[in-house]
């Protein structure tokens, strides 16, 4: 019994200690956090309507930092009928063979369904759409790797802002 007892204490405290839950404003990037690289704002500009915060969660493990929030507009699309709703994920890795390997997975992963590099934008970047439904930038730079993705395209989601969102974001880290 003490040797169960001790094994699920043990396993609760790897557990914990694994999958720690950090605030935002623990991980630095330069001056910024990645909490404070997507706002709000960058997710209304983007999005073309009020939205108001639907996700927002920082987890540390053993080799990446990670924070993720999403939005979501706050009225349906009049003409598409269709909530908007856009995701900021944010990681930062240990050592950049771990920031290549996950851009690179999910390159390759998606290149085929039409995902296209995107020259001058970090040290490597995407941008893959169904022209419908989705919007999906994704850049890593150094260690650290981002996606932006409006997942509910309307008729108010605005590529251009989306764009210059993640240029700013780039030159931010």
């Amino acid at each position: 019994m003490y040797l169960t007892r001790f094994a699920i204490i043990t396993w609760l405290v790897i557990t914990y200690i694994s999958h720690v839950m950090i605030k935002p404003d623990q991980t630095k990037i330069g001056a910024a956090t990645p909490a404070k690289l997507f706002t709000k704002l960058d997710a209304e500009e983007i999005l073309g309507s009020p939205a108001h915060i639907t996700d927002s969660v920082s987890k540390k493990d053993a080799s990446t930092s990670s924070y993720l929030c999403g939005y979501k507009t706050d009225v349906k699309d009049p003409k598409s009928g269709k909530i908007g709703a856009i995701f900021f994920l944010f990681e930062a890795y240990n050592n950049l063979d771990g920031a290549h390997k996950r851009y690179s997975d999910v390159y390759l992963s998606n290149q085929s369904h039409g995902a296209v590099a995107v020259d001058h934008l970090g040290d490597e970047a995407l941008y893959h759409t169904d022209n419908q439904n989705f919007d999906l930038m994704m850049v890593r730079k150094g260690k650290y790797v981002f996606n932006i993705k409006v997942n509910k395209r309307t008729s108010t989601t605005s590529l251009n802002a989306l764009k210059k969102t993640v240029k700013r974001i780039t030159g931010q880290i």
